[in-house]
């Protein structure tokens, strides 16, 4: 999935009070806000525990508090995860996917610079390449 980005606005969150902040942070099942002991402010501890269910945009408006959390996917960042059974190490998995994948894009890329080699050279690329 995305990597969640997380915004809390701080404006409208100083318009809760403590308890409604602790009601806020207790509506998510996994551990994606806390409150800081020191500043009673609501916090981000783990953004990837977020799961894009929009739970936390429907309780801040079922708080009559919209805009109170804005959560935007990054685009350019992922999170996924690995299982293995045990045979191999899932870092070794990732190693050996990339591999691969590696691979594929070079046959992607040769066969693309075969287009481009018909392109410059017609009949001849095309006969050059066996066709």
């Amino acid at each position: 999935m995305y990597e969640p980005e997380i915004h809390i606005n701080e404006d409208i969150m100083d318009t809760l009070t403590l308890e409604e902040k602790q009601n806020f942070v207790e509506s998510r099942p996994t551990r994606v806000f806390d409150i800081d002991p020191n500043t009673q402010q609501v916090v981000v501890v783990d953004p990837e525990a977020y799961t894009y269910d929009d739970e936390v945009l429907k309780k801040a408006e079922a708080m009559g508090k919209p805009g109170l959390v804005e959560i935007y996917a990054k685009e350019d960042s992922f999170i996924f995860t690995v299982e293995s059974t045990g045979a191999i190490k899932a870092s070794q998995m990732v190693l050996n996917a990339i591999d691969i994948l590696k691979q594929k894009l070079d046959a992607v890329r040769l066969s693309e610079d075969t287009v481009e080699t018909d392109d410059q050279f017609g009949e001849l690329g095309a006969h050059m390449r066996g066709g």
